[in-house]
Order: structure tokens, then sequence, then C-alpha cells
């Protein structure tokens, strides 16, 4: 299995949150949370190449400005990452 590239990270209120990707310029990007341990898968964002990517968790129980937040940072770390 090949390793993640790793695209940046962001603090999210108490969470450091990775994002990684296949290297792309669209597609799908992973997000893990680094900190507060231990370390977990969060979810993904999808469809990052059309004009409404969507966050997709797969436990969080984010209030949804939380959710856009998120969202958000996610895109601009791929964005810069590009």
């Amino acid at each position: 299995m090949n390793e993640p590239n790793i695209l940046g990270q962001f603090q999210l209120e108490h969470r450091t949150i990775q994002v990684s990707g296949d290297g792309r310029t669209s597609g799908t990007v992973w997000l893990e949370r680094l900190h507060p341990d231990p370390p977990m898968a969060l979810g993904c964002v999808v469809e990052l190449d059309t004009p409404t990517p969507r966050l997709r968790l797969y436990r969080a129980e984010w209030s949804p400005d939380l959710r856009d937040e998120a969202k958000e940072r996610t895109i601009a770390v791929w964005r810069n990452s590009q």
C-alpha cells in the first residue's frame, strides 16, 4: 500500500487535522485528526473539482458552522498544494 501524499494540516478548535490526497488536481482528499490522541480518520472532501465540494465525515458530530469551516480550510490546503 502506498503512503498518503500529505498536502498540509490546519487547526480546528483543539484539533490538528491533516489533509492527504493522491496528488492529482481533482477528486478527493482525506482528513485525519492527529491531535488530540489517538489519531483518527475523520472522513474526506469529495468533488474538489466542482463548484460544490462536499464534506463527508465518518463519525464526527460537528455543528454546521464547524463543518463549513473544516470544509473551507481543507479546500484551501488542497488549493495551496496544487
